[in-house]
């Protein structure tokens, strides 16, 4: 009994409640959605230490904290808004959500953190430093501190992107990183690898699975070895030679790209990405155990 209520209708309650949290969240309209991202933060008064503070409130930082809060720990998620998916329309191989907005997936797991008691907080971790009895001190951009016994750093990666003009205002929608995020809908297209770093050629190889029309666009990268033109070969995936200057649109998409020479290639979607370096919301004063 709790306050006179059995305890199974008390857990009954809280389910329905989480159901209903969750249904309301999945019929929300695109416009809803928008709004996300800048949600009030919890208001609750944050504990003065918490068991765990989870740096970056992704999905595999809310995954974290609702196993944590889920094992009886007291968490606090500090997440700067600024996820990496944010400018794609739908996030694909997530098993019973694949189609729903990045957006609506981190709304879901702020409700499920939230239901066992998790505190979200909108900032950015500038420094986090041990302090005298083991544990950690960590400062947020607007000066506030937060003391933990923990920290777990999930501010997941940035990236970052050639400096061609009209790249970045496409990227997440007909210029992309993952084949197995946006493979499907493109597949059989005509695909353009711009070639950023050494994995380049197998990057194309595995594309070439999605579409039999591929071309690596080598750009500034190294010169292919022998092998790796063999095998680009072997798959009909063509090689241009040649920077890329800027891309061509006609209407809402992509048509083709052009190279410092002039020449155009024609290309529905292509693919992109750098190395991509952790996030920095935690850029200073990490000093790790």
């Amino acid at each position: 009994m709790a306050n006179g209520t059995p305890l199974r209708l008390l857990k009954r309650q809280r389910t329905l409640l989480s159901r209903a949290r969750m249904a309301h969240s999945l019929s929300m309209t695109n416009n809803q959605e928008a709004a996300l991202l800048s949600a009030a933060p919890d208001t609750a008064d944050v504990a003065a230490e918490v068991d765990v503070l989870v740096v970056g409130g992704g999905l595999s930082g809310l995954g974290a904290a609702l196993t944590l809060v889920r094992a009886r720990r007291s968490v606090l998620v500090v997440d700067a808004g600024q996820p990496r998916n944010a400018p794609a329309a739908h996030s694909h191989g997530f098993l019973t959500r694949d189609g729903v907005s990045p957006l609506k997936l981190l709304e879901i797991g702020r409700l499920e953190v939230r239901g066992y008691g998790g505190t979200i907080v909108e900032g950015e971790v500038v420094s986090v430093e041990r302090t005298a009895d083991g544990g950690f001190e960590a400062v947020l951009s607007d000066g506030s501190s937060r003391r933990a016994r923990r920290v777990l750093v999930t501010t997941g990666l940035v990236d970052e992107l050639p400096d061609i003009p009209g790249l970045r205002e496409r990227w997440g929608r007909d210029v992309v990183h993952c084949p197995y995020c946006f493979g499907w809908e493109v597949r059989d297209r005509p695909l353009g690898v711009l070639a950023t770093g050494p994995l380049a050629a197998a990057q194309a190889l595995m594309w070439r699975q999605w579409s039999d029309d591929v071309i690596l666009l080598r750009h500034t990268a190294p010169d292919l070895t022998d092998e790796q033109r063999r095998q680009l070969g072997a798959r009909g995936i063509g090689v241009v030679d040649g920077e890329v200057v800027g891309i061509e649109v006609k209407g809402e998409n992509i048509t083709g790209v052009r190279l410092a020479s002039g020449r155009s290639f024609r290309v529905a979607w292509w693919w992109s990405a750098r190395g991509s370096p952790p996030g920095t919301a935690c850029s200073t004063g990490w000093a790790p155990p």
